[in-house]
């Protein structure tokens, strides 16, 4: 016997995947203004830089609107790493290394997946503050503080490597876990058996 629960609400699958699709668009504009390559027309310069800057202020909305609706319904505590989830995480390593046969018992995320959702919140404000210094230098706006605009590019690629290496390490673990966890980013529901 089973029965259907809701695990994801309507706002946080549509969150997640306009999240989803902003951060791909960042990704490839990005990573082609940092070394582009000749695709003829359908790839050019202009073409990238306007896409990265329009993905990338739609992506500073949906976090905003992310991060309102996580705090105000209180959904946060979901998702952030806290001090209890260091020994849960210790679990999880030995159970993703083959060292135990289950994993941790754990809440609606496991410690790995909290831990990588609170590293993406402040990485995505870092790539925020550091993505706008990038733009303010192609105007010849003034940068405060005496940054210099090499570092700045440098540790921006540096957060967007971040980002390219935890979202493949997310889908795979959550393609891994529980396949039944997975169809409820896209339908909301999970199938429970009794």
């Amino acid at each position: 016997m089973s029965d259907k629960v809701m695990i994801q609400s309507g706002f946080n699958r549509i969150f997640h995947w306009l999240m989803f699709l902003s951060i791909m668009l960042l990704l490839i504009s990005g990573f082609y203004i940092h070394n582009p390559f000749n695709l003829g027309v359908l790839l050019d310069m202009g073409t990238n830089v306007l896409v990265q800057l329009a993905a990338g202020f739609f992506a500073s909305a949906v976090f905003a609107g992310w991060v309102y609706y996580y705090l105000v319904t209180g959904s946060y505590t979901d998702v952030w790493f806290r001090i209890q989830d260091i020994a849960d995480f210790r679990g999880l390593m030995k159970y993703y290394f083959f060292l135990e046969e289950k994993p941790p018992v754990h809440g609606k995320y496991n410690a790995g997946q909290r831990l990588i959702f609170t590293s993406w919140f402040f990485v995505f404000i870092f790539m925020f503050l550091t993505g706008l210094a990038l733009y303010m230098m192609n105007y010849n706006n003034i940068i405060p503080f005496g940054i210099i605009p090499q570092k700045i590019r440098l540790y921006h690629f540096l957060g967007a490597l971040w980002f390219l290496g935890t979202v493949p390490l997310h889908i795979y673990l959550a393609l891994t876990e529980d396949p039944a966890k997975l169809q409820a980013i896209f339908t909301g529901w999970i199938r429970k058996k009794f």
